[in-house]
């Protein structure tokens, strides 16, 4: 496969990079699109075994850094200096970066697009999908044939997790914090990197954050049954970020996602970032590309 450096820039100002991986010979119009979580980057060896795999099967992969890569990076933003990074970062910023990736895929003649979402990553492209939805963006959502999600998280039900019996402290000092006028400033917390309250706050129970509330027995995952292209899910179930054994969350998501063109699964031995499982990973995205767009 060739690799190539792609610059683009965001509406709200903000210049991008990412690595467009295209089959060595062969031109085609369809790209997959990569959308990190938190502290991540576009270059790990996940997405490379996986823009491998789409390459040989004369499928593009794009990676890119969002603005939440890493933990704290900074942006020349309109000529002002902006922290940016998973600690400063607001994910519902996240419309404005893969909308401009898209863009710029079809810039570049590519007009069916796959999007692909890990970790918060997952969190971002649902978000973004129901905002193209809600705002009638039609000249965007044209262009996506498929949504690809690799161990989706619920935010809210992870962080008590992690907080435990500090979760209800930890949130009330955010707030008083917020309240003060500094939601934005960067501060320290227990089991966290250095993080801005507002950036934990937006993902408060009930936000418009928080629409993958696996573990509650009524709800009915509306933001995800919003997607009506071919729609993928994956999970690992060895150190995943998830609070109840992955085949009781795959049995969950497969009664209650009503999408026709869905695959849902879990691969035995994976972590949450797939090591050592990254070829096992890349196949059955092959196979359910394979399913649903040979042919397209």
């Amino acid at each position: 496969m060739k690799i190539s450096k792609v610059y683009f820039n965001t509406d709200d100002g903000l210049r991008l990079i990412g690595l467009l991986h295209e089959p060595e010979d062969i031109k085609t119009n369809i790209v997959m699109i990569s959308v990190h979580g938190v502290t991540s980057n576009c270059l790990n060896y996940r997405d490379e075994i996986i823009a491998k795999k789409l390459t040989e099967n004369n499928i593009a992969y794009f990676s890119f850094d969002n603005r939440g890569h890493d933990v704290l990076n900074t942006y020349d933003s309109l000529m002002n200096m902006n922290y940016q990074g998973s600690c400063a970062e607001d994910v519902r910023d996240s419309y404005y970066d893969i909308k401009a990736a898209i863009n710029c895929m079809v810039s570049k003649k590519f007009n069916k697009i796959i999007v692909q979402g890990h970790s918060m990553g997952c969190t971002k492209v649902v978000y973004t999908y129901n905002k193209f939805l809600e705002n009638g963006e039609n000249n965007i959502l044209k262009y996506i044939c498929g949504i690809s999600l690799l161990s989706m998280v619920d935010v809210p039900e992870y962080l008590k997790v992690v907080l435990g019996e500090n979760y209800d402290r930890v949130i009330e000092y955010l707030k008083i914090i917020k309240g003060k006028g500094k939601g934005n400033q960067i501060i320290a917390i227990d089991n966290f990197p250095p993080v801005k309250p507002n950036t934990i706050l937006n993902f408060e129970k009930d936000s418009e954050l928080d629409f993958f509330s696996y573990t509650a027995p009524t709800y009915k995952f509306e933001k995800l049954n919003n997607i009506k292209v071919p729609l993928f899910m994956i999970w690992g179930n060895v150190n995943e970020l998830i609070t109840i054994p992955a085949e009781e969350l795959v049995d969950i998501v497969k009664r209650k996602v009503m999408n026709k063109k869905v695959e849902i699964d879990f691969i035995d031995g994976a972590n949450h970032s797939y090591k050592n499982k990254e070829n096992v990973l890349a196949e059955q995205i092959i196979n359910w590309i394979t399913r649903f767009y040979i042919g397209l």
